[in-house]
């Protein structure tokens, strides 16, 4: 995408995918009047991650062009306090006079800080530094950590972050405060973009048909522009978008208009897509867009992904090299995810996926676990394989190992990792013994190379910063071993979860308070009043005392429910609590044993003598 000073808002410019001109797009205003701006004093040289970034010092610098125009400076900050306790002050003009301090949240997080006509730098400082033990063997002062800046022209966007920003903040005083009924809106919103699918029948752990019922009169809603209208301040405030919609986005027809949407206002889309539909139409609408592209893959093989879905393996593989060539390789927009479900059918696939990874130069591998659903009762025949969703689940022993494992081969193979379970708590910290040995585990196989993009600093568009995914890029690398515990970064007064603060997934069969959510707490168009219902409130507190709530253990999938499990950190009455769910679900599953089968034996007798009998006279 042009970003270049010549370009003006409105102006059409061709994209070039594949190397043919196939569409011409509007650079928006914030794009068209971009300039550039420079690192100067307090700023280490850029490393690369998802995106590239710099270290600052506890103070930075950084130019630009003077302009007669008043503009706005939009910078992505990643601080590693969680409780606000870090914070920059921003100062323009000689002397630090026109000053402004800012909020600094967990996480990355874009700040619009308006700079006066004239302005040719501003100065930046933090409060306090990254605590040095989390680093002892690197001598630099670290504060913060930033991506390349965007300094344009556009009020609109300016006042959009702005507002995103103080949500955010409001929400994390709230939680800090013990807050169950809350002020601010989500700060990350769950949507729904599309109800139908290409995968037909469909993927072999999807709970298609029951997913579908529970969508009811709601299966067939459009998602469009005028959706987000209908949002109000939960659209307006939110940062982050995750799609979690039962269907494939790329078949919608006028998402473009949505990406456009969330693009202009500052907002990270995350989507989950099969990749089958990655034409080169669909590649075009995404290059450049901040967006993380989850693709569903599963498999190292076209056998095993044929067991899984369909046969379409090797057309998906030349969808993602053509996406990955056009936008530019690794730290490019869109952020290109490849996820592996370790289950029983592919498990013994992940050394070639963590090699497919690095071949297919993707952004990220993402190790999601297949849900613990004890209710869903899936089976299939397909590709010569019997899926049993049941059997496929594996022990989480075994889950830990394989993240063990994963972790060594990806740091071997240069791939960057988001590990799932780690949700809520670092995994390797909570289960060390056997995430070692999954690590061990690999001691014997040949390093691989990592590639050149991997290792080298790679270029992404200055003009668009982008958010990435937890976990946060890690710190510098340490030569020296940790003596004690490390200070804390402010997350140890927060309780085991806090998604019911900060999300609310808006979607076709209901409203859930988390990704993880079991059923839903409210019809899709109560979303306003789901926020601080009674429910979601009792949530909220009993969280706040150290303890699940009921829902919780009525969420299966949670992996912050799983791993207090298996680490046996639940009291005994919350533990007694959730077997008696687990039981529950087992019984549902089994149909009650053997007194549900002579239940239903009887009740087809009771019907059978009903329908036999003779009218009354």
């Amino acid at each position: 995408m042009d970003t270049s000073k010549e370009a003006r808002p409105g102006q059409r410019i061709p994209l070039t995918v594949l190397g043919a001109a196939v569409a011409e797009h509007v650079t928006p205003p914030y794009l068209a009047t971009a300039v550039p701006v420079e690192p100067a004093a307090g700023f280490y040289d850029e490393e690369p991650s998802d995106v590239p970034f710099r270290w600052m010092s506890v103070r930075g610098r950084l130019t630009f062009a003077p302009q007669p125009v008043e503009r706005f400076l939009e910078i992505w900050v990643h601080s590693p306090f969680h409780d606000l306790s870090q914070r920059l002050r921003a100062s323009i003009g000689d002397g630090g006079g026109d000053a402004r301090e800012l909020e600094l949240l967990r996480g990355w997080n874009p700040i619009s800080i308006a700079v006066p006509a004239g302005a040719a730098g501003i100065d930046l400082e933090a409060n306090k530094p990254f605590p040095r033990a989390y680093y002892p063997g690197d001598a630099r002062e670290l504060a913060v950590q930033m991506r390349r800046p965007l300094l344009h022209a556009d009020p609109l966007r300016h006042r959009h972050i702005e507002t995103r920003h103080g949500n955010g903040a409001r929400n994390v005083r709230e939680l800090l405060d013990g807050r169950v009924e809350l002020g601010s809106t989500p700060p990350k919103l769950g949507i729904d973009l599309q109800g139908n699918c290409n995968v037909k029948p469909p993927c072999v752990y999807c709970a298609w048909d029951y997913n579908k019922a529970l969508e009811g009169d709601n299966v067939d809603v459009p998602f469009t522009p005028e959706t987000l209208g209908e949002y109000g301040a939960f659209f307006d405030q939110a940062g982050e978008l995750v799609n979690c919609s039962i269907g494939e986005p790329f078949m919608m027809k006028d998402i473009d208009a949505l990406l456009d949407a969330f693009g202009d206002r500052g907002k990270l889309l995350e989507v989950t897509t099969n990749g089958q539909v990655l034409t080169d139409v669909n590649i075009k609408k995404l290059l450049g867009r901040n967006v993380h592209l989850y693709i569903s893959l599963d498999a190292s093989t076209p056998e095993t992904y044929a067991k899984l879905r369909n046969t379409f393996f090797t057309r998906l593989l030349e969808n993602v090299r053509r996406l990955v060539k056009a936008k530019g390789g690794r730290g490019h927009l869109p952020l290109v995810y490849f996820v592996f479900m370790p289950m029983r059918a592919n498990v013994h696939e992940v050394d070639a996926f963590v090699q497919l990874c690095a071949e297919m130069e993707v952004d990220r591998l993402v190790l999601r676990p297949l849900n613990d659903s004890q209710g869903v009762d899936l089976k299939f025949d397909r590709a010569g394989y019997h899926f049993d969703y049941q059997k496929e689940i594996l022990p989480f022993p075994e889950l830990v190992r394989i993240s063990g494992r994963v972790a060594e081969l990806c740091r071997r193979a240069g791939v960057p990792l988001s590990d799932q379970m780690s949700f809520g708590g670092e995994l390797e910290a909570q289960f060390a013994k056997e995430f070692a040995a999954g690590r061990a585990s690999v001691t014997d196989a040949p390093a691989a190379s990592a590639p050149a993009s991997a290792t080298a600093p790679v270029s992404a568009p200055a003009s668009v910063p982008v958010s990435t995914p937890t976990p946060a890029p890690a710190p510098p690398p340490t030569t020296a071993a940790k003596a004690g515990p490390l200070p804390s970064l402010g997350d140890d007064v927060f309780p085991a979860c806090t998604e019911p603060w900060k999300s609310l997934y808006i979607l076709r069969r209901g409203v859930m308070p988390c990704c993880y959510g079991g059923a839903p707490i409210a019809k899709m168009n109560e979303f306003k009043n789901a926020w601080n219902a009674p429910l979601l409130q009792d949530i909220r507190r009993e969280l706040l005392a150290g303890r699940f709530h009921q829902y919780c253990f009525d969420s299966p999938d949670c992996p912050i429910v799983k791993k207090s499990e298996a680490g046996r950190d639940l009291s005994a009455t919350q533990e007694a609590h959730l077997l008696s769910r687990r039981w529950l679900a087992r019984a549902r599953l089994a149909r009650w044993w053997w007194p549900g089968t002579v239940y239903r034996a009887c009740k087809k007798v009771v019907l059978r003598v009903t329908k036999g009998a003779p009218a009354a006279s």
